[in-house]
């Protein structure tokens, strides 16, 4: 067994945000020398089950192992419904979180490579309407050069968090993997919780209130908040260019 190529396998997989538990089956796999295999996880995410399997396959010219692929069949919030499946491939770099916010319609942001293995960074959304024939939903992608720019849409935004750099840090970041982000905005003259997430189509942004009902973001224009008292504060207002990665986390429930 190349332990080398186990040790990088492993970080990578938790790097990816799934369960570490996996290194000991993987470590079986691979001291049995089988050229092709799968293992089985399943995890909790925002209180749905994901199962998953993960392919794995060995290299034709070397004892070297590669994770090639993972199916994700996620449960419905609605038992009732079937659950949505969808596999994605590790060329795609797609996280468990940011799997979990693409089956569930949301668009992640990623660092991708053309065919002339030249990067680029584009935001990537399913089309939860249309299965292709391989069984996967349609995926839609928004080329930087599309002109989206999350950032300036937020800055337009009375987004209270957006004064203190490191929360605006987490922000950015947060809006990019998919995520709904609660934040605090001005709403005719008072504070309120609100949740924001990435909308790449329209170029702009949906905002939920507390009852995740759809905000109109023409209701919440910086000209429609309440000044800050302070011009100090107005001047810091920034949303970072390239938030920092955060740490992987660790457990099965997410």
């Amino acid at each position: 067994m190349n332990q080398e190529n186990l040790d990088y396998l492993k970080e990578r997989l938790k790097y990816s945000g799934f369960d570490e538990s996996l290194g000991t089956q993987l470590e079986k796999k691979l001291k049995a020398g089988e050229e092709n295999f799968t293992l089985p996880l399943k995890m909790e995410v925002e209180g749905r089950n994901m199962d998953m399997q993960l392919h794995f396959g060995k290299s034709a010219v070397s004892d070297r192992y590669f994770f090639n692929k993972y199916d994700v069949s996620l449960s419905n919030a609605n038992a009732s419904i079937e659950p949505k499946t969808h596999t994605f491939y590790a060329n795609q770099g797609v996280t468990v979180k940011e799997a979990f916010n693409l089956m569930e319609g949301r668009a992640v942001m990623k660092n991708l490579l053309n065919a002339e293995k030249e990067p680029y960074k584009a935001w990537l959304q399913l089309d939860l309407g249309v299965k292709e024939q391989n069984g996967n939903f349609k995926m839609e992608q928004y080329h930087e050069n599309y002109g989206y720019d999350v950032k300036k849409v937020l800055e337009n935004l009375p987004i209270k968090e957006a004064f203190d750099p490191n929360k605006a840090d987490w922000l950015l970041k947060a809006v990019q993997k998919g995520n709904q982000y609660p934040v605090t905005m001005q709403k005719d003259g008072k504070e309120e919780l609100m949740y924001v997430e990435a909308n790449p189509k329209f170029k702009s942004v949906n905002v939920y209130d507390s009852q995740m009902r759809t905000v109109k973001t023409n209701e919440l224009t910086l000209d429609n908040a309440v000044k800050e008292p302070d011009e100090s504060k107005k001047k810091a207002r920034m949303i970072p260019e390239t938030p920092q990665v955060p740490k992987a986390s660790k457990g099965k429930r997410i």
